[in-house]
């Protein structure tokens, strides 16, 4: 039986953030998308003293499809910019321990302490981008929610300055130095800027999930069995999320017998697993996703991407929150350098890019692997030792970065 208040996407939700059409026309920087690339952008931003606008179509707080995991790049962002705490305070449990398997093997350890990190933790995404959203205001950003971008301004030679936003049956015009697309997988700000792709694949893997309660499981369990992906994660109101994942072909199967399919393929991906799980009860609905994997030219005259709308890779990772946390700070230095120092444009912008997609390509290429499911379980567990030396390398350049405050120069 579905509890109560996941019924008809009744879920449990912190207060709501401010949210007002603005009467303001003109800002220095607007931010389309409020969840946890755009919100990360707009609080960095505004911490710097530029006005601010974020939009989003959705309600906030509200929830969306997520991995949930926070891993240690993502934890590191938040305690650098001090709102780790916020999200221990809203009752989000800590993971000191990981169990990852492999077909038949379980690899079990503690969080190791590296770069001040030795937990991680799984927010329900409705609690997250809302701290994220409220930070930004309380740095002096304001925000419009049910606001969708209907059109950019640009001048004579292409140069966008502003968009067109529309909430309800209102349209406004707002003007900007610099217009940010933090709209997600599928961008509409992309699509308006042509921005291109350079590496893709199309959907490959199909991942499906649901809340589980009275789980025993303290910690993340990522499970790698030939064919099958799946795994529990401990996160809010004593709530785990559980999921599974196959090559996307198999996905019609699951619309025949929602249940069945999810348990036999939890059966498959390893009956210890398995055995956890049906300990608890479900109480939601099924959510899933297939998706894309992009890395997509990131800036231009007078706009830049941000999280998902310029880089996405396949969610096999559970790495695509600390990307989107990762890459927030990477964009928001580069936009405050453009905008300090306009004959710094190209230069801070192609920074912004060359770094991305430093940090990005390995894990992209092995996330890509993973997906399409022809690994053995050495494969697998190869390819997440790379990840983990991947994680061990942007964290060390983060932490390089310095601190990021209103005092701080531009740089």
């Amino acid at each position: 039986m579905i509890a109560p208040e996941f019924a008809a996407g009744k879920e449990p939700r912190p207060r709501t953030v401010g949210h007002r059409f603005p009467a303001e026309s003109d800002y220095d920087v607007v931010i389309v998308g409020a969840r946890v690339a755009g919100a990360s952008t707009a609080m960095l931003l505004a911490r710097r003293g530029y006005r601010v606008l974020v939009i989003d179509r959705a309600p906030m707080p509200s929830d969306v499809v997520s991995t949930h995991a926070i891993l240690r790049t993502g934890v590191l962002q938040l305690s650098r910019w001090g709102v780790l705490g916020d999200v221990v305070a809203a009752g989000t449990p800590a993971v000191r321990d990981v169990t990852l398997g492999f077909g038949e093997e379980r690899i079990e350890f503690d969080v190791r302490a590296e770069h001040g990190v030795d937990t991680f933790y799984a927010p329900r995404r409705h609690i997250l981008d809302n701290i994220l959203l409220e930070s930004a205001l309380k740095a002096g950003a304001e925000f419009a929610e049910r606001t969708r971008m209907v059109e950019l301004v640009r001048n004579s030679d292409g140069t966008v300055t502003g968009i067109v936003a529309k909430q309800g049956d209102r349209e406004q015009v707002y003007t900007a130095r610099m217009v940010v697309g933090a709209d997600g997988v599928w961008s509409r700000m992309a699509k308006l800027v042509e921005a291109t792709d350079y590496m893709s694949h199309a959907p490959t893997n199909a991942i499906n999930y649901a809340y589980y309660r009275d789980v025993e499981a303290t910690g993340f369990w990522f499970q790698f069995t030939p064919g099958v992906n799946a795994g529990i994660i401990p996160t809010n109101e004593n709530l785990c999320c559980v999921f599974v994942a196959r090559a996307s072909e198999r996905m019609a199967d699951f619309s025949v017998d929602p249940e069945t399919e999810f348990n036999r393929l939890l059966r498959q991906a390893g009956a210890d697993l398995w055995g956890v799980v049906v300990a608890g009860s479900r109480v939601s609905e099924f959510r899933g996703t297939s998706l894309p994997g992009f890395l997509r030219q990131p800036w231009g005259p007078g706009w830049a991407l941000v999280g998902d709308a310029g880089y996405t890779k396949d969610p096999i990772s559970a790495h695509g929150i600390s990307d989107g946390l990762r890459d927030a700070e990477l964009c928001a230095r580069a936009v405050d350098r453009a905008l300090s120092y306009p004959g710094d444009v190209s230069v801070a912008m192609r920074e912004y890019q060359q770094t991305r997609d430093h940090l990005s390509i390995g894990m992209f290429r092995d996330s890509e692997a993973l997906a399409r499911y022809e690994w053995d379980a050495n494969e697998a567990s190869a390819r997440m030792r790379a990840m983990s030396d991947a994680v061990r390398a942007e964290c060390a350049m983060l932490e390089s970065l310095g601190s990021w405050s209103p005092a701080m120069a531009s740089a």
